[in-house]
This record gives C-alpha cells, sequence and structure tokens, in this order.
C-alpha cells in the first residue's frame, strides 16, 4: 500500500512539473532567432514592442526587444489536416444567423434547399440559424458565367475569391445575380454563406455558363476543397496600407470616407480610406511590385499595362476610373489587377508578421499569445488575427525589402 500511494504521489508531482513547464499566457512554441545568430526553443508572448521567451524546460525567461529579434517562427504539432479531394461543399450549420455558436458538418452535393419552416437538421433550429458551404468549383467552358442566387434571408457568394453577390440582410425570397470570367476546366475557390430569419429558408444557387442555358449547379461541379486555409480569401488579394503592410482578403466596399474588407473566416474591417495605399484585385509580380512604388496613382490592367488615373466608383462587379488620357472609363472587375491609390512604402515598425492566408503586416506595436492576435499597424490601423493563422514575427527589417519565409 505504501508503495502504491508513493507511486501516485510521483505521478501527481510529474504531472505538475509537466504543466509548470507551459507557461500561462504563453501558448505558442517555436524557435527565435536573434540577429547576433543565437537561437532559442521555447513558449513565446508578444507584449506591445517585447518578446518574451520562456525555455522548453521552464528554467529561464528570456525579454528581447524587436531590434535584437531576426525571426521568430511558429511550431506546430504535426501536419495540417489535408482533405480529400471528393464531390460537393463542406457545410458549417450554426446555431445562430451570426455563423457563430454550435456548429455542425456535413457535405452536401448542391445547394438546392427549400427547408421552408423545418430545421436543416437535427441539432440546428428551424430559424435564425447559419450556414457556410467552402469548396471548389470546375468550370465547362471558357467565358463569363453569371450565377444565380436564390435566398430567404440573407446570402453573399465568393468565387475566386472574388465578391460576386452580396445580400446579406434580412429580405423575402428573391433572387440575384452575379458575373465572372472564368476559364475552362479549371476548379475555382467558392464560398457561399447564408443565414435565416424567422419564418421560411430558402437558398438554392444555379449558374448559367458561357453558351448554355440557366441551370442548377451539377453535382459532379462541386469539390472539397484541399485545405481550410485555401478557401478563407484568394491569395494576393487584399489592401496596401500607406505604411507598407499588406493585408490579404475580400474588397467589399470602397467608398470616399474607408475601405471595407473582409480577412480570414468572416471577420470585416473598414480601414480609413486615407490610410489605404492600393487595392490588389488579383496577383501582382514582385517586379510590378517594386515598379508599382514608384509610379503616381492609377490603375493596371491585367495585362500589366498601367495609366495613371483616380478611382471613381468601386462596386462587386464594375469600377470606374478617370484619367486625363481616357476621361471616365468602366471596367469588370476581372480585368483590373491593381488600384493605386496614393504613394505607399515600407516605412520603419517594431515587427513585421507574416500570416499563412498572406497578410504581411508592420506592426508599431503587437499583442499575440496563444490566445490573441491584435497588432497596431505602423498607418495607424488596428487588426485582430487568429494566433493559428501566423507563421513568423520578423524583427525591424534592415531594409524596406520584403522578408520571404
Amino acid at each position: 500500500m505504501q508503495k502504491f500511494c508513493t507511486f501516485v504521489v510521483l505521478k501527481f508531482l510529474f504531472a505538475v512539473i509537466a504543466l509548470a513547464q507551459v507557461p500561462e499566457g504563453a501558448q505558442l512554441r517555436g524557435m527565435a532567432e536573434m540577429k547576433n545568430g543565437e537561437k532559442l526553443e521555447g513558449w513565446v508572448r508578444f507584449e506591445r514592442e517585447t518578446m518574451i521567451l520562456t525555455e522548453i524546460d521552464g528554467n529561464a525567461e528570456h525579454q528581447f526587444t524587436a531590434e535584437q529579434l531576426k525571426e521568430f517562427r511558429m511550431q506546430r504539432e504535426g501536419n495540417p489536416k489535408v482533405l480529400k479531394r471528393v464531390p460537393g461543399l463542406r457545410g458549417h450549420y450554426y446555431s445562430t444567423p451570426e455563423l457563430s455558436g454550435k456548429m455542425i458538418e456535413r457535405v452536401d452535393a448542391q445547394i438546392n434547399f427549400r427547408w421552408g419552416t423545418a430545421a436543416p437538421m437535427s441539432g440546428i433550429p428551424a430559424d435564425r440559424f447559419s450556414v457556410r458551404w467552402e469548396g471548389e468549383i470546375e468550370t465547362l467552358n471558357e467565358g463569363n458565367y453569371t450565377f444565380h442566387l436564390r435566398s430567404d434571408d440573407g446570402a453573399r457568394l465568393f468565387v475566386d475569391g472574388r465578391p460576386i453577390i452580396d445580400r446579406w440582410r434580412p429580405q423575402a425570397e428573391s433572387e440575384h445575380i452575379g458575373v465572372i470570367e472564368l476559364e475552362a476546366r479549371r476548379r475555382y475557390p467558392i464560398r457561399l454563406d447564408y443565414f435565416d430569419g424567422q419564418v421560411l429558408a430558402v437558398v438554392v444557387l444555379s449558374w448559367t455558363p458561357p453558351g448554355g442555358a440557366k441551370r442548377l449547379i451539377e453535382v459532379d461541379r462541386f469539390y472539397q476543397g484541399s485545405s481550410r486555409e485555401s478557401q478563407i480569401s484568394a491569395p494576393g488579394t487584399g489592401v496596401f496600407l500607406k505604411g507598407g503592410s499588406f493585408l490579404s482578403g475580400t474588397i467589399f466596399e470602397v467608398d470616399d470616407k474607408s475601405v471595407k474588407i473582409i480577412y480570414l473566416e468572416g471577420k470585416e474591417l473598414r480601414i480609413p480610406r486615407k490610410n489605404v495605399g492600393g487595392l490588389q484585385l488579383s496577383p501582382i509580380s514582385s517586379l510590378h511590385y517594386k515598379e508599382l512604388l514608384e509610379w503616381d496613382p492609377g490603375c493596371m490592367l491585367g495585362g500589366g499595362d498601367f495609366f495613371e488615373s483616380t478611382l471613381v466608383s468601386f462596386d462587386r462587379n464594375f469600377l470606374r476610373m478617370r484619367s486625363p488620357l481616357l476621361g471616365k472609363k468602366d471596367y469588370r472587375n476581372g480585368q483590373v489587377k491593381f488600384i493605386k491609390l496614393r504613394n505607399f512604402k515600407k516605412n520603419g515598425a517594431s515587427f513585421e508578421l507574416h500570416t499563412k492566408s498572406g497578410s504581411r503586416l508592420r506592426a508599431d506595436w503587437l499583442m499575440l499569445d496563444g490566445k490573441r492576435a491584435l497588432v497596431k499597424d505602423n498607418s495607424f490601423c488596428w487588426i485582430n488575427l487568429d494566433p493559428l493563422d501566423v507563421v513568423s514575427v520578423y524583427g525591424i527589417p534592415e531594409d524596406d525589402g520584403v522578408q520571404s519565409d
């Protein structure tokens, strides 16, 4: 009996010691490299302009300034889960209309639901619920695809990371359309958000392919994506802030006062327009990026041609530019790669933070641990991130070049 009690006590002590090795509030683990060549592995948190690292054994804690840090790279447990490419879209059904609360996941072959007053499934209420479908859609021929979205209540559709239809509001059953030009026999990321208010619930997604007739999107056109992160936003789309930061996401609205961007899983941010340097509507090469830094405000077309101009208006299908040479001219969003609103460059900052979703944020001030990631950008924008989206953090760069992972 005495031996058994001794064993239990020792086991308890070992468990306490193991827990003590993971410091409170510092759940991020990784490798830090200093500018003097020193390398340390441990549990890390960032507090304002300081990185605090506790070594793995818990015996020593170090504090480093941004000037001392070269790079901190996150360590993830295991490899990312890869989803098998099978037909259908992954549907995340939520118990609230805000895409939050209790969630149940299933695969839906098509989006053709008329639930009426019934619940969409067991465990989800009949009223005031929401759904997010994600995956890929495979095209047929090259050309303009018209998407038809019928819903009661609100819905919004993204194809290739671009907002095609946005009716995110309470409404009676109605149908709205959006047009996008797509290449032949390619798979594009697709995301559809839907919420139900009260009484009837309807959501139906159809399309009119180039040269074809309107019809429900066929079962063999939908595929599950290869990873959750790949469905968040189209790589290379987002906004450049005037201090040189790039926030990856989908540009939703632009008016005289602000730019609205949706990033990560539905987070919305309105950035004062005076703080925005450029709107990146599709990926651009590093060569074009360097050229843009030198050019005056204007517009870059899909072929790489650039002309000085001013943005007059922007919506999800068309934008209007005004130039001394061409006057006012309208473009489909797919025709324009980049709009430079004002001069911007990589100004000084304490840290540069890189994320899996493609953001590159230059931070004067950073609060980062396992529960939160709050960035004060060097153009005075406050940005909330998901700590799991963060890949690495760099100390003050020695030049204005882009850091590479």
